[in-house]
């Protein structure tokens, strides 16, 4: 059974609000077993809603639809499809107040509040019971994904094409973000989907997560060793530490960071010398290792990231083009693992690049002893 999800809202289609909620449904239903084939965005438009509607219940035996409820334009959605159907329920909204409604004829449609907090809400507890009974699975699906650090859509594909030959009814899904991949297979049998999470496990071991992200793997492998960390961010401007201090317990090895953003700060907090910022330069592989022993002079921490760059959009050139980053892992005592690295174009992305890289460069030195750059 196929699913679609409309999303009512003139200030979706113009890019003034991210519609999360098609994403918070389709991540909803397909870890249930269930498909979605298609996201719409209308605008606040009687007639544009009802012939889309009117199209998507001739496709698809479920239709989900989101905004345009209540005092928003006068209950347009509501208004739209009430041409459609003779029977409709109404839906408890417990948060707002705009009720949703189920609607059920050849094909069924929910309409739900556009608020998110409210959606999620009423589609939690009003919506997808009615769904569960009226379109049960007959065979439950299941999902197994897993994170993968430092690899390349690229690299990783073709052995995901090797594994879709041994067991063709599994769906495989790879998913790249920056600095780092999402892999997932879905299927009937978990049996086989274990399998395969295994196979990748032992294919890429130094580089697979499980079911962490970089940042949650970091922070729990740091509690298990308890093992401190400390930073020294230039380019990444606190982003790492972001990142770390977003998991609950990260005071229990993390001890700070030091946002060096610049060359007075490099010199007075870290003793980055200044001969080797005006001979190799804020962003080198002599200004990061002399960030890492710095930490390792100024903290008590076990471990050291220290990261400089350039992002741009301005300040490259031919030998240091913008995306240049120099990223060093230290352990106290132990040589420190340098790399001169390529960051995406864009600055937004090259910042979580950074951080996905210097998290995955970490935790493969505290989980398997692994050197990355050097």
């Amino acid at each position: 059974m196929d699913i679609e999800i409309i999303a009512v809202g003139s200030e979706v289609l113009s890019g003034h609000t991210v519609n999360t909620n098609a994403a918070f449904l389709s991540r909803k239903l397909s870890s249930l077993g269930y498909a979605v084939s298609k996201h719409t965005t209308l605008p606040d438009d009687v007639e544009a809603i009802e012939a889309e509607c009117r199209a998507a219940v001739d496709r698809v035996s479920l239709v989900i639809v989101t905004g345009g409820l209540g005092s928003t334009m006068d209950d347009l959605t509501k208004r739209a499809v009430d041409k459609l159907f003779d029977q409709q329920t109404l839906l408890k909204n417990t948060l707002g107040t705009a009720s949703g409604v189920f609607y059920q004829g050849k094909s069924s449609v929910f309409l739900l509040p556009g608020v998110p907090r409210e959606m999620e809400e009423m589609f939690v507890l009003e919506a997808l019971p009615l769904i569960q009974k009226h379109f049960p699975l007959h065979s439950p699906s299941h999902r197994i994904g897993s994170h993968l650090c430092l690899l390349r859509e690229v690299e990783v594909n073709p052995y995901l094409l090797d594994l879709k030959q041994q067991y063709p009814d599994v769906e495989i899904g790879i998913y790249p973000s920056q600095g780092s991949l999402f892999v997932e297979f879905s299927g009937f049998s978990e049996q086989k989907l274990k399998k395969m999470t295994q196979a990748l496990q032992e294919r890429f071991s130094t580089f697979f997560l499980g079911p962490y992200s970089a940042a949650q793997a970091v922070h729990r492998e740091c509690i298990a060793q308890k093992k401190t960390l400390a930073l020294a961010e230039s380019c990444s401007g606190g982003a790492i530490a972001a990142a770390l201090t977003a998991q609950p317990d990260a005071s229990l090895y993390f001890l700070g960071s030091f946002v060096a953003y610049s060359n007075i700060w490099k010199q007075r907090f870290l003793e980055v010398s200044k001969s080797t910022l005006d001979t190799a330069g804020a962003v080198s592989l002599e200004t990061v290792e002399q960030m890492v022993q710095g930490l390792f002079r100024e903290t008590d921490a076990d471990f050291a990231i220290a990261v400089s760059g350039i992002l741009g959009p301005s300040g490259g050139s031919s030998q240091k083009p913008v995306g240049t980053v120099y990223l060093a892992i230290g352990e106290r005592g132990q040589k420190i693992d340098i790399g001169r690295l390529k960051a995406p174009p864009d600055r937004a992305s090259a910042i979580q690049w950074t951080v996905q890289t210097a998290l995955g460069a970490l935790w493969r030195r505290l989980v398997h002893g692994v050197f990355t750059f050097s």
